[in-house]
């Protein structure tokens, strides 16, 4: 049994190796805009429930009551270690001091195409298609829209090592929004399959825990523009998948009402 379990978790090494050889789609600022979607994609539907901290858990995350429920001073937002790149440990009280960084995240419809804008880095890979509304051979930059608001596909996901991250409605009144999460326990080996959506409800917002896979916030058309409050490490670690380029998928994910 041992030589057959370590048999199978060699060959899952190997196939995420392979995977890693075979894919290598560059997140760039200019391919994070427009990443070039080809048509055919196949879709995979996200499975989706309410978010509440019961179902959050499972994927590493948790409603939020106000914006500074979660604070490096109140010691209660995960900020990692790191990095640790040979043997020798880090010194106590080192490698997390870095602390976290805030500022508006906004997103907004453009037809079938849905960006968020992080200014909360300081980096110009904070701007981002983060879905479209229908397959992107349908996809129209201008109205009127092809999709029908419903649902988003989503082409990419992405998790932060470097520490946590949350997201609170700035826009009043507040509207339902969506999130897209992993959990970090499948780290670089995620699957499509792995993910699910939550709907968190008005007035709420959500704290993911480093690790967790994840993308923006997503709303119906007709509450965009919205604007957000982010708070994250403040060294802005990023690590992605592309669904698309990858899997050769999208994942449909349901809006909230």
């Amino acid at each position: 049994m041992g030589i057959l379990v370590g048999a199978l978790r060699g060959g899952a090494r190997r196939a995420s190796l392979a995977r890693c050889r075979r894919y290598a789609f560059t997140f760039s600022p200019e391919n994070f805009r427009d990443p070039n979607l080809p048509s055919g994609l196949r879709v995979i539907d996200v499975p989706a429930a309410k978010a509440t901290d019961e179902t959050l858990a499972e994927v590493g995350a948790c409603l939020i009551h106000g914006p500074d429920e979660r604070t490096v001073a109140n010691k209660n937002f995960e900020i990692v270690r790191w990095p640790q790149p040979g043997w020798r440990p880090l010194d106590p009280q080192t490698g997390d001091e870095a602390g976290t960084t805030e500022g508006h995240f906004d997103v907004h419809w453009q037809a079938d195409y849905f960006f968020g804008h992080n200014l909360a880095i300081a980096t110009e890979n904070n701007y981002y298609l983060d879905g479209i509304g229908c397959p992107p051979e349908q996809a129209r930059r201008e109205l009127p829209s092809a999709g029908d608001g419903t649902h988003i596909l989503l082409w990419m996901s992405d998790y932060h090592p470097d520490g946590a991250q949350l997201f609170w409605p700035c826009t009043e009144p507040p509207a339902p929004f969506t999130v897209c999460l992993g959990a970090a326990r499948f780290g670089d080996d995620i699957r499509p399959t792995d993910m699910r959506a939550f709907t968190v409800p008005a007035g709420k917002g959500v704290y993911l825990a480093p690790g967790t896979w994840h993308n923006g916030i997503y709303l119906r058309p007709e509450h965009c523009p919205a604007r957000f409050l982010t708070r994250q490490g403040k060294v802005h670690a990023r690590v992605s998948c592309s669904w698309a380029d990858e899997f050769g998928v999208l994942l449909r994910v349901p809006l909230g009402e």
